[in-house]
């Protein structure tokens, strides 16, 4: 039931329900603000289970980038159309990914003065939420994709949609930032056995990153991941925030459950001096569940805040994430120990 879910999810997440649209499926738009918005779809009867699949994209000189995706042989479920109302015009069309079951609808909405999208009509929530999270945009997508196919969908992506690469982390090498060297301390494999690949578009504004283990046959949530969802998909979604500390306490008091680091984390971090890098106390850190990774470049320091959410309904199925930065632009690595045990202890408790 798409109403009941957008309700839910707009009461622990401030987001706003503004729009809906009848057709063969019930769709429910919310959103924060016009950078992070989110279409509740009701399921098709032949799909097996609830899953985010469409990463919608606003772009502009649509049909030039269609045709150029065309010629590189990108694989268009919908092609370029044009649907209109007295308010304007929206272009779009509906691509496929070359993996799992994900999709991105690419709209130019530059000719259009309507509340969302043609079909579209303006709703009133029942109990609208007046909180505010203080969540901004979407800082990154995580796919996590088969063994040794990033690179081939990372290639995809440069090709058909003029994708830029980013670095994740200083290490990273040609082929993506691998932690297989911890294995040699047994850490990467209890850990995360995952290569990732960023992808950004060239206004920077929407970060791709795809997941890969290096090991099928490890037991952790990336393989675990494509066990449950029968393969590759959009594994998480992180927004960010213009005070984690304060975003996590409004969301636990309105429901949500966040996974929590070992204790000790926050032992090693009372040891060092956290509030002057990030105005953040090591107790705060520990109250909001809140992991702290560092950046490090030639002429400063910088760093991030970040928190993930796990979602109760399926094991090792999508979650959202909470994130903070701090100057920092990449994805660190020095947590990943930390978060991933802690997903796995988690994921122990909702087992018990």
């Amino acid at each position: 039931n798409p109403k009941d879910t957008c309700q839910q999810f707009c009461r622990k997440f401030a987001f706003r329900q503004f729009a809906t649209a009848e057709g063969e499926n019930v769709k429910i738009a919310a959103k924060i603000n016009d950078d992070i918005v989110i279409v509740f779809e009701e399921r098709p009867a032949e799909a097996r289970r609830d899953t985010v699949y469409d990463v919608a994209l606003a772009v502009d000189n649509l049909s030039d980038r269609y045709i150029k995706a065309v010629e590189n042989g990108a694989d268009f479920i919908q092609p370029l159309t044009r649907i209109t109302d007295q308010l304007g015009y929206v272009d779009y069309a509906v691509v496929k990914v070359p993996v799992g079951n994900i999709q991105h609808t690419l709209l130019d909405m530059s000719h259009y003065r309507g509340l969302f999208l043609p079909g579209y009509q303006p709703i009133t929530p029942d109990n609208p939420v007046e909180t505010d999270h203080r969540l901004t945009q979407v800082d990154h997508i995580t796919c996590v994709c088969y063994q040794n196919t990033t690179i081939p969908l990372l290639e995809w992506y440069q090709k058909c949609f003029n994708f830029t690469r980013f670095a994740i982390n200083t290490d990273e090498e040609d082929d993506g930032y691998r932690l297989s060297d911890l294995n040699i301390k047994m850490i990467a494999a209890q850990y995360w056995l995952c290569a990732e690949q960023g992808i950004q578009s060239l206004n920077g504004h929407f970060k791709f990153v795809l997941a890969e283990p290096l090991d099928m046959t490890a037991e952790n949530h990336v393989t675990g991941f494509l066990q449950e969802q029968e393969g590759p998909g959009i594994q998480h979604i992180a927004f960010n925030s213009e005070s984690i500390v304060d975003s996590i306490s409004k969301m636990k008091a309105s429901g949500v459950a966040f996974i929590r680091p070992p204790d000790s984390y926050y032992d090693g971090l009372k040891q060092t001096n956290v509030q002057k890098i990030i105005r953040l106390t090591a107790e705060e850190l520990k109250e909001s569940n809140t992991l702290l990774d560092f950046e490090l470049d030639e002429d400063k320091n910088d760093n991030y805040v970040t928190n993930g959410h796990k979602n109760n309904d399926f094991k090792r199925s999508f979650f959202l994430e909470i994130i903070q930065r701090f100057g920092a632009k990449g994805f660190g690595g020095s947590n990943i120990r930390k978060s991933f045990t802690a997903m796995e202890n988690y994921e122990k408790m909702q087992d018990d």
